[in-house]
């Protein structure tokens, strides 16, 4: 079995995930914060050691929302070892990632997440559990105001009729980044019956 390698850089917490060649998952976090890209590449070789770049089988990261420098960090990081090492890439959204590790605790079947994203705004992502293999944003994730938030939340919890829970992400989630892998896995696996892998070519961060 081939390696799998996460990296979760949003929140200036380095989150580093890896599926090593037993299958067993392994994970480490530094509270780096401003010297994320100081140390990130520093830390991300003594973490996977003894494994070698070749015997990766796809790389996953955070794509936002967060920071916008330490996402922007772990997304070009991310696109330069997948391009370099001819191997998938999968971009997933810190807020899917949080709703996955929130699931696997409640196993609610929707998910409200709210981030802070300044004084009067938050970014909001809304998922439903269909089963450990599917997760579905059943509202594009977006940055929106505190009263309009307000309001939508109500509405969403009318519509699911309690069957619902918000979560509040917290200001460091490195530790997410084992979620990560497991999304990037399931995405893999699916992938791979068609032999068509995502690229890092289109990965869009969300730096909004």
């Amino acid at each position: 079995m081939k390696s799998r390698l996460a990296l979760h850089t949003t929140s200036g917490e380095l989150g580093i995930g890896l599926t090593d060649s037993r299958g067993e998952n392994i994970l480490k976090c530094w509270d780096l914060g401003r010297d994320l890209g100081k140390y990130l590449h520093e830390k991300l070789i003594e973490f996977i050691h003894p494994i070698n770049w070749q015997d990766i089988q796809f790389i996953a990261v955070a794509k936002g929302p967060g920071s916008f420098t330490s996402t922007r960090i772990g997304v070009v990081t991310a696109k330069t070892l997948a391009q370099q090492l001819n191997i998938p890439l999968y971009g997933i959204s810190t807020l899917e990632i949080f709703a996955w590790e929130e699931i696997k605790k409640s196993k609610e079947e929707f998910i409200l997440v709210e981030m802070k994203a300044n004084q009067k705004e938050v970014y909001r992502g809304i998922y439903q559990y269909k089963s450990p293999k599917n997760l579905t944003n059943i509202a594009i994730d977006k940055i929106i105001n505190n009263e309009l938030w307000t309001k939508e939340l109500n509405e969403y919890q009318t519509k699911f009729d309690g069957n619902c829970k918000l979560v509040i992400t917290p200001d460091k989630l490195g530790f997410t980044a084992l979620s990560l892998l497991e999304l990037a896995t399931v995405r893999y696996e699916q992938e791979k019956l068609n032999n068509v892998f995502s690229s890092w070519k289109t990965l869009t961060p969300f730096y909004q």
